[in-house]
């Protein structure tokens, strides 16, 4: 009988491979166009590509993190937005990291997303700068009544951080030529 159990433990112990080892997994990485943004144009190029490569990690790493700089990223939404979505009023790195989010889940594969930053125009102020570009964004998704061009100027306040890194503190969006807003796109995704 000890014969039997002993067989039937060893049995059940090679069945289940207990002391084989696995293949190990591939760890998940961000992207690897994400570099310390140690100048504003480093920033902006970074914001650009985790826009466009979906990547929520490195797109909240642009904006500020309080543990190392004692500010609060603040998003102004455009005037007419503000009053078609109330939740834009009071708009945080939260509300950010969510839109982001839902935007990355309904976009569609490929190069969905396309963001174009032109006409700079910037005002440095030694640990702080003032970044103003007219945008396009246009953005493909699942969604159509959301597939679109969105099309104004952002005016972006970004400071230095303990880090030595360039983060965005404030974002100000502005409408033009009554084209729908980054803001629009925003207060339908939250």
């Amino acid at each position: 009988m000890k014969k039997i159990i002993l067989l039937l433990i060893i049995f059940i112990l090679e069945s289940c491979n207990l002391f084989s080892t696995r293949d190990p997994e591939l760890p998940t990485t961000s992207s690897t166009s994400q570099i310390p943004a140690t100048t504003p144009e480093i920033l902006f190029k970074n914001f650009k590509s985790s826009i466009e490569e979906k990547v929520v990690e490195n797109y909240l790493a642009c904006f500020v993190d309080q543990a190392f700089l004692n500010k609060k990223f603040r998003f102004v939404a455009s005037a007419n937005s503000l009053t078609q979505n109330p939740a834009l009023n009071d708009w945080g790195i939260e509300a950010e990291r969510q839109y982001f989010n839902n935007l990355k889940t309904i976009a569609l594969t490929g190069n969905s997303l396309n963001l174009k930053l032109l006409n700079l125009v910037n005002t440095p102020l030694g640990d702080s700068a003032i970044y103003q570009y007219d945008y396009e964004f246009q953005v493909q998704t699942k969604d159509e009544s959301i597939n679109s061009t969105y099309k104004g100027t952002a005016q972006f306040i970004i400071n230095l951080d303990k880090r030595n890194q360039w983060v965005i503190t404030n974002w100000q969006d502005i409408s033009k030529d009554n084209s729908k807003t980054w803001s629009d796109l925003k207060g339908r995704l939250y």
